[in-house]
């Protein structure tokens, strides 16, 4: 084998040790100064060097060299391309190979003439490194130490080598460009507070966002590769937008879909989605990306906001109504103290037993009915301004207990108090409170058949606030009975005006207790886990 085989040789198993190097995805240094050592074992007199283009500045910076002087390196890095720079500095300068067999009389060396000298550098051939767009990316350049020109396969292998750098830049940057892109898409998309799940075609999840695990309480290792049905409250939903939004027959739909989603706990939450194809360079379709929006917080901000506006719709129809009540109260006050002053003087002519005596009781009662009628629409409908006092509540619930001793006569009926220990004292206005308890316990005598036992419950609960707030002691009071219990119907009902389970009734009862308690700011309800009779649960704050 002729000596010049032997050099394409190992020129060749040169240029497959710096390929390797890319294929491993080394960095650039790794491979540029691979290359340099390829190029010096090859041509042992010569002294091989890189310098690369700033991409910002345009200035020559050191790429690789292995045994350039360390002097002439720092001299020359920074170097701003043109003619007359050496032979690097003008093969930068004009994107064209740059031959200069002695750097003692060359022109083109008049301006570095002298760092070169003074390193011992007496020749140099420099190829430009060309990207693939054309530009120029850097050098390649070929020193020595006594001035001499080259041969055509010397030319050929600093073109080789130029060659190689270009590929070995050009894929490095490329790769630190699409990783620059990679960390700054996963920095967008951790960034995102609502949760982004892509799919294959299939549904078969391929990516879980950070927010997704945070919202749905998976880890991107148990979803990735399952069907997305999981994720939906019903499968229902799943297939529906199956047909109506992961449908590549369809027409793209970007309008934001409300639909309900379930977590890893098993809670359901309302969510907002809006989903598209991915697809690819040729518009090929390849998968699916959601992006979905846990709307729990905006919901229960509308309930208020809706409960709200309810309760100042309500506020002002109470508001008219206790108007209207007030005007109707005055205009009958006269009729009815008519009707009892008749009612009395023909008490005195009517004999008694008759049945014109019992026509004039009908008339009593009905007027006593109207009477009681007004005045519970005026506790409905008219303003309540509380008059508070600190109060034993015991005492109040007691008093309303021994009012009803007529509707008690000939009852077999029991109150049961359980308070051991529980200080009842609070600020209330007690008249207020005893019609509460009053309208309880009638509802009570009216629903249960004898014998009736009636149970009254108290305890103190300390609710802890935030801030300011502090800690805040409700009394808690359980007024129960033994009757027939309320179904599920009359339970959600119970509140409402003018509903009532009673023969005879206004239907007004509950619904001014419940108003009357909740101006005290506390709260009654129904306890529907009680699996026999009707109980009320009460919630007042002790001050």
């Amino acid at each position: 084998m002729s000596d010049a085989q032997k050099l394409l040789e190992r020129d060749l198993h040169g240029q497959t040790r710096v390929l390797k190097q890319l294929a491993k995805g080394a960095s650039l240094d790794e491979v540029l100064h691979t290359l340099v050592d390829v190029a010096e074992e090859s041509r042992p007199e010569m002294i091989a060097s890189v310098l690369l283009v700033d991409e910002e500045t345009g200035r020559l910076r050191n790429g690789a060299s292995r045994r350039l002087p360390e002097a002439y390196c720092r001299a020359i890095d920074g170097t701003m391309p043109g003619l007359k720079m050496g032979s690097c500095g003008t093969a930068a300068f004009t994107g064209k190979r740059v031959i200069v067999n002695d750097i003692n009389t060359d022109p083109l060396w008049e301006k570095a003439r002298d760092i070169a000298l003074s390193s011992s550098l007496q020749a140099c051939w420099s190829e430009p490194i060309i990207g693939s767009s054309g530009n120029v990316l850097g050098t390649f350049a070929m020193y020595y130490r006594c001035p001499r020109s080259p041969e055509a396969i010397e030319l050929e292998f600093v073109s080789n080598c130029a060659n190689l750098a270009a590929l070995a830049i050009e894929r490095v940057r490329y790769q630190n460009s699409v990783e620059l892109e990679r960390a700054m898409l996963k920095t967008i998309v951790n960034g995102v507070p609502d949760a982004l799940v892509s799919s294959n075609l299939d549904r078969e999840i391929t990516h879980f966002s950070r927010s997704a695990v945070r919202m749905f309480g998976y880890e991107p290792e148990e979803v990735i590769g399952k069907r997305t049905t999981f994720l939906y409250a019903t499968p229902e939903d799943h297939d529906r937008l199956g047909e109506q939004r992961f449908n590549l027959d369809l027409d793209e739909n970007l309008s934001i879909v409300e639909i309900n989603w379930r977590r890893k706990s098993g809670e359901v939450f309302p969510g907002e989605m809006v989903a598209v194809a991915i697809r690819d360079d040729d518009e090929k379709a390849i998968g699916y990306l959601g992006l979905i929006r846990d709307i729990t917080d905006r919901k229960i901000a509308e309930a208020k906001l809706q409960e709200s506006q309810n309760r100042l719709v309500q506020a002002e129809r109470l508001a008219a109504m206790g108007q209207m009540v007030s005007a109707i109260a005055h205009e009958s006050r006269n009729a009815l103290q008519r009707i009892q002053v008749g009612v009395d003087v023909l008490s005195y002519e009517i004999e008694e037993g008759s049945d014109a005596k019992e026509d004039l009781d009908r008339i009593n009662r009905a007027k006593s009915d109207l009477e009681r009628l007004h005045d519970e629409l005026r506790s409905f409908a008219g303003p309540i301004k509380l008059n508070r006092s600190r109060t034993d509540l015991a005492e109040v619930w007691r008093q309303a207990w021994s009012n009803l001793a007529v509707a008690r006569r000939d009852r077999d009926v029991k109150l049961i108090e359980n308070i051991d220990g529980v200080d009842l004292e609070c600020l209330i206005d007690e008249f207020r409170l005893e019609q509460v308890f009053r309208n309880l316990f009638e509802n009570s005598l009216a629903a249960c058949e004898d014998p009736v036992q009636i149970d009254v419950d108290a305890q103190l609960e300390v609710v802890t606030g935030n801030g300011k707030k502090g800690k805040t002691e409700f009394l808690t009071i359980r007024v129960s009975d033994n009757g027939p219990g309320l179904d599920e119907e009359i339970r959600e009902r119970v509140f409402e005006a003018f509903q009532t389970t009673k023969v005879k009734g206004t239907g007004l009862g509950m619904a001014i207790a419940k108003r009357f308690v909740e101006t005290h700011g506390g709260t009654i309800e129904t306890n529907c886990d009680r699996p026999t009779g009707a109980e009320f649960i009460i919630r007042l704050p002790r001050s």
